[in-house]
């Protein structure tokens, strides 16, 4: 078999809940289903974590984060794990990266190791440009929050820059749909609600720390109204059919050029966000399937079928082993370490694991994010550190403050209804399995250390207190 080319595409922050080709009764994702309808959609792919930094490094290495180690508390990739990029360089591919997040570089956070070219395509302040309730991020009101510009850029690089001689390995990781959404229009309006103006869609909260602390302005109980949630979830389609149509636009390029075709496409994302949970938003502190249940598209004429769905279990942390078993590369060292297992034979019906495993670290990044806001909060229930696995109809998360959970989702997906209290037995057979799992893992853990940005404006009199209660085992300061 001639190489396949191999692009990955991140929509980032994307959840299942509002794509077309998942179900969704709005027409979102017209694009990415003309792609689904020519490939493969998985009914059940999972991320590792829930939010940017372990999902990428699990994509990366074929690790859970018990293995790579990166998460809320250690926010950097190791550089002893080898990565996709590293080993498909070594193998002869064009590796390049395109990035709209600078949680997803080579310089920040190592995630793009291995990429003999990176490129960062930053959000543009636009001219309309405020700085947010929340002053970690600047928000970009104009028009676009980084994907004409690196779908241009994409383009560019096929023009001036490919070796047709070679295959290439492309990632591409788009900040749309992630919060704050506001697409251009006509994707804005085309989702609005009925009677809903723009003053009042700009108006509704888009602050996670705000409704997580319970401080949402004009809201009596420092919540989100029903209301409130609604016209944030028409602004988040809004940014997805957005994102979807620069999508299109890449895509038809491929075809003009006879590339399409002989590509594997991987559509997917890094973890969904917490819309309508009160107390919850954005995708930290949780593992709820809305932040770890995320889309899978993938297309390659005479390798994936066309138009099938597969409902058995795949993992982000799958894909190193897919491709090295895709390519034959007998690469025994790396493939003795991976945590995936290749999803090669689902393209012939097949299951290949019958559990999903998801972790998230002790959570000190988006405490002393907000200890900026709120000095005085008791910041002590974000630092539980959760396990969660899903087998059958069951999902079981565990957390290190005893306060489990036991979903049944088959009759209720959405994870209201807790039965730790009536399937005591479910439950401990499912913790079992996580802790055999792991236990048969070699595992990292690399300590307390947060990378520091200008724009986030990290507070190291915050990390000083958090120190002092031993929430970090030591101090790092960058200016020493």
């Amino acid at each position: 078999m001639t190489r396949p080319n191999i692009l990955i595409f991140i929509m980032d922050t994307q959840p299942v809940r509002n794509m077309t080709c998942y179900g969704y009764s709005k027409n979102t994702t017209q694009n990415i289903q003309k792609i689904a309808d020519e490939g493969m959609v998985y009914a059940n792919h999972y991320v590792t974590g829930g939010w940017t930094v372990p999902s990428h490094c699990s994509l990366f290495t074929g690790k859970y984060q018990s293995g790579h180690g990166a998460g809320a508390q250690y926010e950097f990739l190791d550089r002893r794990f080898p990565t996709i990029a590293q080993v498909l360089n070594e193998q002869g591919y064009q590796t390049i990266g395109f990035s709209n997040n600078s949680w997803v570089s080579q310089d920040e956070t190592n995630i793009a190791r291995g990429f003999a070219r990176w490129v960062m395509i930053p959000r543009p302040k636009g001219r309309n440009a405020q700085i947010g309730p929340e002053d970690d991020f600047i928000v970009d009101t104009n028009l676009d929050s980084g994907a004409a510009t690196t779908m241009d850029t994409v383009q560019q690089w096929f023009d001036h820059e490919r070796d047709a001689r070679q295959p290439f390995f492309m990632f591409i990781n788009c900040i749309e749909p992630h919060l704050r959404v506001w697409s251009p229009e006509p994707y804005r309006a085309q989702f609005l609600l009925p009677g809903v103006t723009q003053k009042q869609a700009r108006a509704v909260n888009q602050d996670e720390f705000a409704e997580r602390l319970g401080t949402v302005p004009d809201r009596a109980d420092g919540h989100m109204t029903q209301n409130d949630w609604n016209i944030l979830k028409s602004l988040y389609d809004g940014e997805t059919a957005y994102l979807d149509s620069r999508m299109g636009i890449l895509f038809d390029f491929l075809r003009a050029r006879n590339i399409l075709d002989d590509t594997l496409l991987i559509i997917t994302s890094d973890h969904g966000d917490l819309l309508e949970r009160r107390g919850f938003m954005g995708h930290h502190l949780a593992l709820f399937d809305e932040l770890i249940h995320t889309p899978l598209i993938v297309r390659k004429p005479g390798l994936v079928p066309q138009g099938k769905r597969f409902d058995g279990y795949v993992q982000i942390c799958d894909w190193f082993a897919t491709i090295l078993d895709l390519l034959d590369i007998k690469h025994e060292k790396v493939l003795s370490e991976l945590h995936g297992v290749s999803i090669a034979p689902t393209w012939r019906g097949e299951p290949t694991r019958d559990f999903i495993l998801a972790e998230y670290q002790k959570g000190v990044q988006p405490v002393e994010r907000a200890l900026r806001r709120a000095p005085d909060f008791d910041y002590r229930p974000w630092l539980r550190r959760i396990k969660a696995m899903r087998a059958g109809q069951y999902k079981y998360l565990w957390f290190n403050d005893g306060a489990d959970l036991l979903f049944d989702l088959a009759n209720d997906p959405g994870e209201r209804n807790n039965l730790i209290g009536t399937h005591a037995d479910i439950a401990a057979d499912l913790r079992k399995k996580i802790e055999t799992h792991l236990l048969a893992l070699k595992r990292n853990d690399f300590g307390d250390k947060m990378r520091n940005h200008g724009f986030r404006n990290v507070r190291w009199d915050n990390i000083a207190r958090l120190s002092a209660m031993g929430v970090y085992r030591e101090l790092t300061d960058p200016t020493e």
